[in-house]
């Protein structure tokens, strides 16, 4: 029995850890942390990479939102990772629901509280987010 949308999209909640082949630029699935939703976007979802882009040393804002994920306290990671918190990309809700009814995107964990309000944090004061972003997505 499948699930309504509107359930899935009900579900989706801050914090949560999903991976997906929907991103039509990137040819392999992406995991992925969700940091906020409102007015029927999910935002704010960063992508984790197994290493820095070697680019963003020479950009100290950017840089300074490679959060480490450490692989002991997520299963999925084969080892030590960055959530890339430099971009606000935003998805509405119904998109991402519809993706994990047709099996594209799952459900694969939730950042600890820990990682979860630190990079919440970073996000807050971050140059990188306009008062308005800051305050629709990071409160």
């Amino acid at each position: 029995m499948e699930l309504p949308n509107s359930l899935i999209e009900g579900s989706i909640k801050r914090g949560d850890i999903l991976h997906s082949t929907i991103f039509e630029e990137i040819d392999h699935g992406k995991f992925f942390a969700v940091m906020g939703i409102s007015d029927g976007m999910v935002a704010g979802f960063f992508f984790i990479n197994s290493r820095i882009h070697p680019t963003l040393q020479s950009k100290p804002e950017q840089f300074a939102m490679q959060y480490l994920l450490r692989k002991s306290d997520y299963d999925f990671l084969r080892y030590d990772s960055f959530l890339c918190a430099t971009v606000l990309l935003k998805i509405p809700v119904s998109k991402l629901a519809e993706s994990i009814v047709s099996r594209q995107t799952s459900l694969v964990s939730k950042l600890t509280d820990v990682d979860l309000n630190s990079v919440l944090e970073a996000c807050r004061q971050s140059k990188l987010f306009s008062k308005k972003e800051k305050i629709q997505f990071f409160y």
